[in-house]
């Protein structure tokens, strides 16, 4: 097995937290982080994915608006324009939903045959990722002339704003190049993954380390304070060389600790497991997964998707994640912090993994089964 120390940009390597250098700058940290985990691992039992129904339900689980349902009043007051109270969907049950699964086989991605009408580049896709390549470049300039995108739009350093603008620019502008000619397709718009914090890596040797510096050798120390960041970026960088997505989408901010997670996972996937710098979109605004999944929707919209595939590890993250959990019982599931936090839902998914349990089938459009130019178009998270 090739060791994860020294690799260069884009040469594919395997996901080991292992380095050539030795040193006890992670130990006492590591070791909290293990702490955490195994807390992860004792909730395991306390979340269910629900069985599909014989036939696609006509209400909101099978991707149809309530009747009377109101778009004006929704992005704020959602339960009071009479939304759904779950991101609950079976989108496997209608065409709309292009669900398609991912089969994992020793531990390898492959996705099903697309359904016909379903994939990526969506018609208007060209057209969108000219607009959002020229805002994301303004930004990156610092001159941005109309509101910030929620992937940037937090308490941010003008530094890493900027720097997560110019990556985000070059990787609009080089997929737009990428889908001239119509002859490449994708089951998804994206593969997306979290990032995850925890106060000891404000000792990493990557704080400072920016997205398109050149590529530390990281010792174990410092690869072991990445933890399980080191399988969702493997796992985000292996959907994308199985061509489950084009892009892939890092989200997390500087939330438990000075280092911003979506810069760590940025370093892992391009340094350590071959994934291009033009291949990345950046979030560095997220700070929990009801934030990480609304900014990842955004981003789907921004490149002009309706459908990403979002990976985790197998710990408590995959099944936070699933249609229902013990969360929900505390008034802390995904949907209620939404609805709490920004007044509506985020979005609908599902699991769509095969072989393993931490890929889900995902989309910022809430009523996914609606006709496009309508609510099958529509969402509040851009």
């Amino acid at each position: 097995m090739t060791s994860a120390a020294g690799a260069t940009r884009g040469e594919r390597v395997a996901p080991s937290a292992q380095g050539r250098k030795g040193g006890n700058r992670g130990g006492r940290g590591a070791r909290g982080v293990g702490l955490g985990l195994a807390l992860m691992g004792a909730l395991a039992g306390c979340f269910t994915r629900s069985k599909a129904p014989e036939v696609a339900p006509e209400d909101a689980r099978g991707g149809k608006a309530p009747s009377g349902f109101d778009r004006a009043r929704a992005c704020g007051a959602w339960s009071d324009a009479g939304g759904p109270g779950s991101h609950l969907s079976f989108p496997e049950l209608r065409p709309e939903g292009c669900y398609v699964a991912v089969r994992y086989d020793g531990g390898r991605p492959a996705p099903d045959p697309t359904p016909e009408g379903c994939g990526y580049p969506t018609p208007g896709a060209a057209a969108q990722l000219t607009r959002e390549a020229a805002r994301y470049e303004a930004i990156a300039d610092g001159h941005a002339d109309e509101a910030l995108p929620l992937d940037l739009a937090c308490a941010l350093t003008e530094e890493v704003r900027r720097s997560a603008a110019r990556v985000n620019a070059r990787t609009l502008r080089a997929l737009r190049g990428r889908i001239t000619d119509g002859s490449k397709r994708w089951p998804y718009a994206a593969a997306a993954t979290f990032g995850f914090g925890h106060r000891v890596q404000g000792a990493s040797a990557l704080v400072p380390w920016r997205p398109g510096d050149a590529c530390p050798d990281l010792g174990k120390a410092d690869m072991d304070l990445a933890s399980i960041n080191i399988v969702r970026a493997h796992r985000a960088a292996e959907a994308l060389h199985a061509r489950v997505a084009p892009v892939v989408t890092l989200s997390g901010g500087a939330v438990h600790s000075t280092l911003v997670e979506a810069f760590l996972l940025d370093y892992l996937v391009t340094c350590r497991f071959g994934v291009r710098p033009d291949r990345v979109l950046l979030d560095p605004c997220a700070d929990h997964t009801h934030t990480n999944v609304r900014n990842t929707g955004g981003l789907v919209i921004a490149i002009g998707g309706r459908t990403a595939y979002v990976v985790t590890d197998d710990e408590l993250q995959s099944r936070y994640l699933q249609d229902r959990t013990i969360f929900s019982a505390i008034g802390g599931s995904i949907d209620q912090r939404s609805l709490r936090d920004f007044g509506y839902l985020v979005g609908a998914w599902r699991q769509a993994s095969v072989g393993m349990e931490a890929g889900f089938w995902f989309t910022p459009y809430r009523f996914w089964a609606e006709p496009e130019p309508g609510l099958g178009g529509w969402s509040c998270v851009r």
